[in-house]
């Protein structure tokens, strides 16, 4: 004779199986949509900056002393993605030279499209580009060693998606990279 009763193996399996299920359909979610940025096409240096090469190409943007306030550059972002993302400005959380970093995001890509104004933050839809102003600003800056260099090469942003903050790392292909310099121009106070 059959017990008519559930087992209560069976009914555990079940669960497991629907909570592995659950989990996973989740984790691949989390994975297909999870922000990823890129570099985009436009890069360049500004104020205070020039271009480094190796005989072939340019291969970083420099720094050489102070020889300006405000050291600025131009590069874009893209959403790598499959769903929109917002970026907020840089995470920075160091101390001393890099702690005066800022930048600001203008949607599109200079030359396409109409000229737009800056912002404090961009949501980028998949495929997306802004342009990123960046700036440092180099009157309170700690003097540099005699032959000695500094260089920036990742930034991190503060960015959202779906309601969750986050950060995500841009590696710069083209690095900025901040030399000494025995002369010491005037530059204003702090």
């Amino acid at each position: 004779m059959t017990d008519p009763r559930p087992r209560p193996k069976r009914r555990r399996r079940w669960v497991i199986a629907a909570v592995v299920l659950v989990a996973a359909a989740g984790a691949t979610f989390v994975w297909w949509g999870n922000p990823r940025m890129g570099e985009g096409s436009v890069i360049g240096p500004g104020e205070g900056m020039s271009w480094a090469d190796d005989g072939v190409t340019e291969t970083r943007m420099v720094v050489r002393g102070r020889h300006a306030a405000t050291v600025t550059a131009t590069f874009s972002v893209r959403n790598d993605g499959h769903l929109p993302f917002t970026l907020h400005g840089l995470d920075v959380d160091t101390v001393g030279w890099l702690s005066g970093q800022q930048v600001t995001f203008v949607p599109g890509v200079p030359g396409f499209g109409e000229p737009a104004t800056a912002r404090n933050q961009v949501t980028l839809a998949p495929g997306e580009e802004a342009s990123v102003p960046w700036s440092l600003t180099m009157t309170c800056q700690p003097t540099m060693a005699k032959s000695s260099f500094m260089t920036i090469d990742v930034l991190r942003f503060r960015v959202s998606w779906l309601g969750i903050a986050t950060t995500r790392d841009l590696p710069l292909e083209r690095p900025i990279t901040f030399t000494s310099d025995n002369e010491v121009p005037g530059l204003p106070a702090c």
